[in-house]
């Protein structure tokens, strides 16, 4: 077999195999390539090249170094670092400043206006201590924005954060206003920093609205003690757990006193002609850990012995007389006790404080009257680290105003002494 042959592609004629120019026009056939010499670095080029190289790459460091930063993982907790150490910043709806509160339910009743406070605490990350004089020295602007429920029917609404006397601890608070029917809410705490970080923290909060059962003297039976006994037994045991209890209280005087245990029942004095307001000549003791109870308008008076309000629960109470007792208002055991614009008045001692443990409602006790006490205040043990303010409340004619025995702190500063 004869090897293909090829043919001479500028004259045409055959060429013989393996040939590699044309024997007829004298063309080569073979393909060649062009040798390019290789091109030499100098190692002046080179190193400029670096040198060009590195300082982009330092100008790129410093650049990314310096340029604002900004802190947001989208939690109610954030650690700020900068030149003078690092800072714990954290939002809390409580007044313990090194627990932040991202979510929460909050419980509300029917029909029912609220306000609470959203918190910003600024901390030294490392020692613990209260970092926000030192901060809010570095700090451009600070705002509070709703992110949800701010409109609708009844929206949430958030005002300008600002320094509250009540909670000194604070950096900043936002005083939020809702009602039951004002559904989820987002925020969100923007602080904007003189060097131009941005710093943010988030808090929501989702409401669970219970039911809220409301007894009145025109329905049920209570115009005397063991009328009313009856009635607050029954209630334990058939009305709904969950619910919120009223008693709407007739202005009569109760010959006796009432126990309350085994749930929160929340008494509302009613007031008649001639000034007659719901009075208790006998012992009220409520019991019942972890709950909170109020009193309203109240008239508790005794004979000169005994306890008028005895409580191992937390309790409210607004616009009472306590009056004649051996003590007025003891709170003991698991307990916590606040009162405003109440008059406590010729008791041996006006409000005894005496409890081991208990969740704080609120430290004002302001607006009230002590007068003609053997001891207005005695706070035997106090369950918490935060002052007791006496604020407006009017110290007149005891023998003792405050006899403090735990050492526990006290704010006295806008209180008044006679």
């Amino acid at each position: 077999m004869n090897e293909e042959t090829k043919s001479c592609p500028h004259c045409g004629a055959q060429l013989p195999v393996g040939a590699s120019f044309c024997p007829h026009c004298a063309q080569t056939i073979s393909e060649r390539n062009e040798i390019t010499p290789p091109r030499h670095v100098t190692r002046r080029a080179l190193y400029s090249a670096l040198m060009v190289l590195l300082i982009l790459a330092v100008a790129l460091a410093a650049w990314t170094y310096t340029r604002p930063k900004v802190y947001d993982n989208g939690t109610a907790e954030v650690i700020y670092t900068d030149d003078d150490g690092s800072y714990q910043l954290l939002a809390g709806f409580g007044s313990d400043r090194f627990r932040p509160a991202h979510e929460m339910t909050e419980t509300v009743e029917e029909g029912m206006d609220y306000r609470m406070p959203s918190r910003l605490y600024v901390n030294h990350a490392d020692a613990g201590e209260n970092a926000k004089e030192a901060f809010f020295q570095k700090v451009e602007g600070v705002a509070v924005e709703l992110l949800q429920g701010g409109e609708g029917a009844s929206p949430w609404r958030c005002e300008p954060p600002v320094e509250m006397d009540f909670d000194p601890e604070a950096a900043r608070i936002s005083l939020l206003t809702y009602s039951a029917e004002s559904g989820p809410m987002e925020l969100r705490w923007t602080l904007v920093m003189k060097n131009g970080d941005t710093i943010r923290l988030y808090q929501q909060v989702d409401l669970e609205v219970i039911p809220t059962l409301h007894y009145t003297p025109e329905n049920y039976a209570m115009n005397t003690a063991g009328e009313l006994q009856a009635l607050v037994d029954e209630i334990n045991k058939t009305a709904d757990p969950e619910a919120i209890v009223y008693l709407h209280l007739p202005a009569v005087t109760y010959q006796g006193g009432l126990v309350m245990e085994g749930r929160p029942i929340n008494l509302l004095g009613g007031e008649g002609e001639n000034g007659a307001r719901t009075t208790f000549t006998g012992p009220v003791r409520a019991t019942m850990a972890g709950h909170i109870y109020s009193f309203e308008n109240i008239d508790f008076t005794g004979s000169g012995d005994g306890v008028g309000v005895s409580v191992s629960a937390r309790l409210h109470l607004t616009g009472c007389r306590l009056s004649r007792w051996r003590t007025g208002l003891l709170c003991y055991g698991n307990s916590w006790v606040n009162f405003q614009d109440c008059v406590f008045e010729d008791n041996t001692v006006g409000f005894h404080f005496n409890a081991s443990n208990a969740t704080p409602t609120t430290y004002h006790y302001s607006g009230n009257l002590f007068q003609n006490n053997g001891t207005a205040v005695l706070l035997e043990s106090v369950p918490s680290n935060q002052a007791l303010n006496f604020d407006g409340t009017r110290f007149s004619g005891n023998g003792t105003d405050i006899d403090n025995r735990c050492g526990h702190e006290v704010s006295i500063a806008d209180a008044i002494f006679e």
